[in-house]
């Protein structure tokens, strides 16, 4: 009975693309290109398009990359339908002062062996797959904290030439093809509405083209517009939403949240609204520049699926410790002014300016400090 689920999975996914029945992907494929990677946005239920703060944001949107001089490096390990799994990779990095690059691959396989109506194997196992390279590129201007970038993709569909020959009578060689597309997507940062200090920004917003491309075997690719946004309600709570309209399918879209502890120890759950909803939840624990995220994703008519990320942050622990001094000082020296301790809080403002010459409250509290000053006679 598993080969028989295997034999007709091989045949659904691949040879016709993706269906309803069996995927979360709708009726245009490759399903690859609409999958939702990364451990932490399939636990957001994808709403992933106005977070995308980790090395999966060029998945989600390819705008939204940072050009800190931050090398980010993710391992992906991810089960999708029975046996079918996806290995990926991710890398990532600044260029320069605006400018920064990622690269990213991802194999899906399915493990298929042909059985006979006696439920005995004949022949050699096979493995039908899918592999997706994918390069990105963006910039993030200075004043405005708005990025942009884009995405190259090339995907490769493998079925081995004599799979199903014996019982169906044809090689499927016109099941290995190259599908070509792109993505372009746009990504804003601001402190609308902030109600704490730090580094963080409150608001964030995204809106991304995906998967505008050709092939010669696809004759629709699964063409999107998404816009999504996040909320940080307070510190270590994050809302997030998206909206996606697909040009050949229904529209759909997602919600999620998650609650940190200390930025150390994370929380998620999210929904997907759709024809066929999807929940997920998930978990993640960071300990100096390293993060590992699992999500879970309990279904009804299909097997659970489940993702583990391992991320790699080489050389990010110092500015997120320069971060937390910022912050630090900041909450010493709004105290200090509260308490009318002038000298004190000017002392700690400028050990933040030291630390951030462009901080904005900074600069602000300590103007407030010197017209107080002028004022006193001092």
């Amino acid at each position: 009975m598993r080969g028989l689920r295997t034999a007709i999975l091989a045949v659904l996914i691949i040879v016709t693309g993706s269906t309803t029945v069996l995927c979360d992907t709708g009726e245009v494929g490759p399903a690859m290109l609409k999958m939702t990677f990364g451990s932490r946005a399939l636990a957001l239920g994808g709403s992933f398009v106005g977070v995308a703060d980790d090395v999966y944001y060029m998945d989600a949107n390819p705008g939204a990359g940072e050009a800190a001089k931050v090398f980010k490096l993710s391992l992906l390990h991810q089960e999708w339908i029975e046996d079918v799994n996806y290995e990926a990779i991710r890398i990532s990095r600044g260029l320069g002062k605006r400018l920064y690059w990622g690269l990213g691959f991802t194999y899906m396989y399915l493990p298929f062996t042909y059985y006979d109506y006696y439920g005995s194997s004949v022949g050699d196992s096979v493995r039908i797959s899918q592999a997706l390279g994918t390069l990105n590129m963006g910039y993030s201007f200075k004043k405005i904290r708005l990025s942009i970038g884009g995405n190259l993709k090339v995907l490769y569909n493998s079925v081995p030439t004599d799979m199903l020959e014996a019982r169906y009578g044809t090689d499927y060689t016109d099941q290995n093809y190259l599908v070509f597309a792109g993505d372009f997507g746009l990504f804003g940062r601001t402190d609308f509405l902030k109600t704490y200090i730090g580094p963080e920004p409150s608001f964030m917003y995204g809106l991304v083209v995906k998967n505008v491309g050709y092939s010669d075997a696809i004759e629709t690719l699964p063409t999107e517009i998404q816009a999504g946004f996040s909320y940080r309600l307070f510190w270590h709570l994050l809302l997030t939403g998206q909206v996606n309209v697909p040009l050949y399918e229904p529209l759909y879209g997602a919600a999620g949240l998650e609650f940190d502890i200390r930025k150390k120890i994370f929380f998620q759950a999210g929904i997907r609204i759709s024809e066929n909803p999807m929940l997920g939840i998930g978990f993640g624990y960071r300990f100096g520049d390293i993060e590992l995220h699992a999500s879970y994703t309990p279904r009804i008519e299909l097997p659970n699926m489940f993702s583990v990320a391992l991320n790699f942050y080489f050389g990010e622990t110092k500015a997120r410790r320069r971060d937390e001094q910022i912050t630090s000082l900041l909450i010493e020296a709004l105290k200090q002014f509260k308490d009318a301790h002038y000298d004190e809080a000017l002392q700690s403002t400028n050990g933040v300016l030291g630390l951030d010459p462009s901080n904005r409250i900074a600069l602000s509290l300590k103007e407030t400090i010197e017209n107080i000053d002028k004022i006193n006679g001092k």
